[in-house]
């Protein structure tokens, strides 16, 4: 969990995170180190850091989700949840006229759909992504072999009031409403729902937040940002770099800690420290160590730990860095 939102998950420990539950019987799903992603010239790297969850069309169309079932349950005319994800759909995607797949559902029960985001392709209107109750039903073009920014509304407003919203690229979807809609006992990411007809394609998903019964997230500004606000730990960049500033934000407890490790594989038992901060007066702390940068070798890997912590880190310069090409050409 990261400041100030409930979910927040971006696979940097190639684990599913937060998340508490995968389902995977196919053996499709996984969560692949950049220079896994570089072997396949269709693919980029990962949205942000070191490693995103993967998911592979082509062997079945068995369930291939990660599940959360604790900070997505909504009660019918209580709750309301916004959540925001990057999504990637390979150029090489095969999909059969009218099919489509779900790739976010929001679940009563056991696993019951309720309502989700979905992919969808025909032959007139090419490839989609759009919002619906059991199918999609209010659309955006989804270009293929780039990352898309989904920001998704849902209140399952009880009786026939329910309602979802999306933003797809920062632009809003034409509202899904008169959902019949129960409460929500949890809701998975991935592939389900897939059709006979997609045999093929890679999707990718990176930097999932969640925020129940608050505001909107937004879109999350630049990808490859200099100053980065750090809500979770995670690569802030990977190969060779220089940073020059690193700091604990206010907001947090006096049990925050942050520590910065040269590693691109999230390695803090073997890799190198380069600087410790403890927040013990939960306020800001601005630290530049003794006015001399921190020269990174492997990849910058920031582990926030305590009660709500992030972290602002400012990036001087780096190799893998700025540029989708950047990060792959440390591969070779």
């Amino acid at each position: 969990m990261a400041f100030p939102y409930t979910t927040f998950a971006n696979f940097e420990n190639q684990t599913m995170g937060h998340f508490d539950v995968e389902t995977d019987t196919g053996a499709r799903l996984d969560f692949p180190h950049y220079t896994e992603l570089a072997r396949h010239p269709h693919l980029p790297a990962p949205y942000r850091g070191a490693y995103c969850m993967r998911v592979d069309l082509s062997p079945n169309t068995n369930l291939a989700v990660v599940q959360e079932t604790g900070s997505w349950d909504l009660t019918a005319g209580t709750d309301e949840i916004y959540l925001r994800f990057k999504v990637f759909l390979s150029k090489d995607t095969v999909m059969a006229n009218s099919d489509e797949f779900a790739i976010l559902q929001f679940w009563s029960a056991t696993n019951t759909l309720e309502a989700g985001v979905f992919i969808n392709y025909t032959t007139a209107n090419g490839f989609r992504i759009g919002i619906g109750s059991t199918t999609g039903s209010s659309w955006n073009s989804c270009i293929l072999g780039q990352w898309h920014d989904v920001e998704v509304y849902f209140n399952p407003a009880g009786g026939a009031g329910g309602a979802i919203d999306a933003w797809i690229d920062r632009g809003a979807l034409s509202q899904v409403g008169s959902l019949t809609n129960a409460n929500i006992t949890s809701g998975v990411l991935g592939v389900g729902l897939q059709d006979a007809g997609t045999t093929k394609g890679t999707i990718l998903f990176d930097q999932v937040i969640g925020h129940k019964n608050g505001a909107r997230i937004g879109s999350g500004g630049q990808r490859f940002p200099k100053q980065i606000e750090v809500q979770g730990s995670g690569h802030v960049f990977v190969g060779h770099g220089i940073v020059d500033n690193v700091s604990l934000l206010s907001g947090g407890a006096a049990d925050n800690v942050l520590r910065v490790w040269d590693t691109d594989q999230a390695d803090t038992t073997n890799a190198s420290m380069k600087l410790e901060l403890k927040n013990l007066n939960a306020d800001e702390t601005p630290i530049d160590p003794a006015g001399v940068p921190l020269e990174i070798t492997y990849g910058c890997y920031i582990e926030l730990s305590g009660t709500d912590p992030r972290a602002m880190v400012n990036v001087y310069r780096a190799t893998g860095y700025f540029s989708d090409g950047a990060v792959r050409s440390l591969c070779y």
